[in-house]
Order: structure tokens, then sequence, then C-alpha cells
């Protein structure tokens, strides 16, 4: 457990620089092409931060899912169920082979007190990700 810990204080304080066998051992987890990280309505609480890969956001729209972004490398997603503790609002595909370090809400939970770059870094990805949704939409009115 002590080791565990260990490695949850280095991501916290380190970022990309902790990421090494032992951590990837820990956390990471490999998807295949179209696996389905997140589904939309479940309650889990798991955190992904994408360290290869891409993935499609999605929401089902009648039948059919349609893709709202895509997100790649160095992105944080699953943060607005670790919140807001709602459902998840969207399906998280894989764009092909994804390797993520996946976290359960209580080890996230003490990478992000530990440490205030976790705060900027949400802020910086939410920015990004708000500002692309008013560009969207932007284009859908005009």
């Amino acid at each position: 457990m002590n080791e565990k810990y260990d490695e949850i204080m280095k991501i916290a304080f380190q970022a990309e620089e902790a990421i090494n066998e032992e951590v990837i051992k820990k956390f990471g987890v490999k998807y295949s092409d179209k696996q389905i990280l997140i589904k939309e309505g479940d309650i889990q609480q798991k955190i992904f931060w994408i360290l290869k890969g891409s993935v499609y956001i999605t929401r089902k729209m009648g039948k059919k899912y349609k893709v709202l972004t895509t997100l790649g490398e160095g992105e944080i997603i699953g943060e607005m169920s670790f919140f807001d503790k709602s459902v998840r609002s969207a399906t998280v595909i894989a764009k092909g082979e994804v390797e993520a370090l996946v976290f359960k809400k209580e080890d996230f939970a003490d990478i992000f007190s530990a440490s205030p770059q976790w705060t900027k870094r949400f802020l910086i990805s939410l920015s990004k990700r708000i500002r692309y949704m008013f560009e969207k939409l932007n284009q859908i009115t005009r």
C-alpha cells in the first residue's frame, strides 16, 4: 500500500516525469480500436490520463452516436464526474490503440489535492474544451 501511495505522490508532483514502468504497471491500461473507455450514463468515477493514442468523445443522439470531439495524448478525461459526482455525460471510444493511466476516484483525489499543478492542468484543459465548443457553436449559427 505504501508503494502505491509513493507512486501517487510522484505523479502528483512530477506529472509526466513520474511515468515509468512501475507507474504503467500499477495504473496503465491498453485499449484496442473502438473499445469503450467510458459509457454515457454510467456512474463510475475513474479518471483517465491518455498517454498514447486518441479517443472520440461521443453522445448518443437517437440510435446513433455523434462525435463531439477527439482528444489525445496528455488529455485527462472523466473529470466531470470526479468533481460533480454525476453520471457520465458522454461515451469515450478508443480511436485506434490507446494507452492510458486509469485512476480510482480515491487515488486521483490524493493526486489532485497534493499538488496545485493539477488544478492548473484542469483549468487549461477545460478552457480549451469550452473554447472549442464555442467555436463549434459559432460555426453552426453562421
